[in-house]
């Protein structure tokens, strides 16, 4: 009998994701899924020109906090250069808070003055050198109204972040090319309950492609980070693009997201709202 559950959901969540999600009112469908009213927000977003990895890491995080009764978030983009992510995810945030009730701080880590000197082969120096992506300080803070910029070495920024006690962290996109500084960005991970949510969507921009690899770049960063943690990981988000509305499955943007788990926050375990509470129970009775 629960094959037939789970194959029957399957379809459903199939001709949902086939319709246009435009039409997704209610935040529940009839099997009990979050998902069309999400991907409703997420297409309308979309078509309105917002940066489609950020406005589904931005819409996923705040679901989560706005579940778990929290009223304020950070969303986090290491790796500025120029600006536009910055400027984006004020767009975002500012279509997302009106929908949940839940404000949004957003904060921009950046060296100030382009890539740092890649150390060693870890660090793809094949395709990154010193003092690319630089920033225009003076006219990106012209273009920002509410983004906070953290200038200097993210190695020597981050212990005073995790100690200026932000709102719990509900987003985070890495646009860092190189493994040394993407370590120092999973830092951020470490931090007090209090400053995390308990699954944090993370978008890593440079994954795919060119010779980035498992032994190499943000990926070796991801890697060692769960090898030494325990209670920490990062987790590729599988099969993603089976969740999103159909004309997005194919984006670049879908490989390249990760959740991290933080198991031992003590609301790990609190029921999140993808799922309406009793559905199974509900298909149960209803098969």
């Amino acid at each position: 009998m629960l094959r037939r559950v789970v194959r029957a959901s399957l379809q459903r969540l199939k001709t949902w994701l086939e319709d246009k999600p435009e039409d997704a009112r209610a935040e529940y469908d009839e099997t009990g899924f979050i998902y069309p009213y999400l991907n409703s927000l997420f297409a309308s977003m979309a078509k309105d020109g917002l940066r489609q990895s950020y406005v589904w890491g931005v819409l996923q995080g705040v679901n989560l906090a706005r579940a778990l009764g929290i009223k304020r978030v950070s969303v986090i983009e290491f790796g500025v250069a120029g600006g536009n992510g910055q400027v984006a995810l004020e767009r975002i945030a500012e279509r997302v808070e009106k929908v949940f009730a839940v404000d949004i701080d957003i904060y921009g880590f950046d060296s100030g003055a382009g890539l740092p000197t890649p150390r060693d082969h870890r660090d793809v120096p094949n395709l990154a050198s010193a003092g690319l992506y630089t920033m225009d300080r003076q006219k990106l803070e012209e273009r920002l109204r509410r983004a906070r910029l953290i200038l200097g070495p993210i190695e020597d920024t981050m212990d005073a972040f995790l100690k200026s006690g932000p709102a719990p962290i509900a987003f985070v996109a890495c646009d860092l090319v190189l493994y040394t500084s993407t370590v120092h960005a999973l830092r951020v991970l470490d931090g007090e309950h209090s400053i995390l949510l308990p699954r944090i969507h993370c978008y890593c921009d440079d994954v795919l492609g060119f010779t980035f690899g498992d032994h190499n770049g943000e990926r070796l960063a991801i890697a060692e980070f769960n090898a030494t943690h325990e209670m920490r990981k990062v987790s590729p988000i599988y099969g993603l693009r089976h969740y999103l509305p159909a004309r997005f499955a194919n984006e670049m943007w879908v490989e390249k997201f990760w959740i991290a788990h933080i198991f031992d926050h003590p609301l790990y375990g609190q029921r999140d709202n993808l799922v309406r509470g009793h559905n199974l129970e509900l298909q149960l009775e209803r098969d």
